[in-house]
């Protein structure tokens, strides 16, 4: 039965890579400026856009088109 299993190759080929990654991959100026901006410049600007934003845009207004309710919702005694 286990002689009809056959490797991957393409996986192979990742594990391989994977492991011999500090062969090809040096942390130079350029790469150390790549890695500011994705792990540092965005996350801080979507932080500060979201703070000036925030409850200022109603994302229930974009996307709802109709009201839930078709009439007024009157709650019950035990409601409250």
């Amino acid at each position: 039965m286990a002689g009809t299993l056959h490797p991957d190759k393409e996986l192979q080929r990742f594990n391989t890579a994977r492991e011999n990654l500090g062969q090809y991959f040096r942390f130079k100026p350029r790469s150390a400026f790549f890695n500011i901006i994705a792990m540092g410049a965005i996350p801080v600007g979507l932080v500060i856009l979201g703070y000036n934003y925030e409850g200022k845009i109603s994302m229930r207004d974009i996307f709802r088109k109709e009201p839930v309710l078709n009439k007024e919702y009157v709650p019950r005694d035990k409601d409250l």
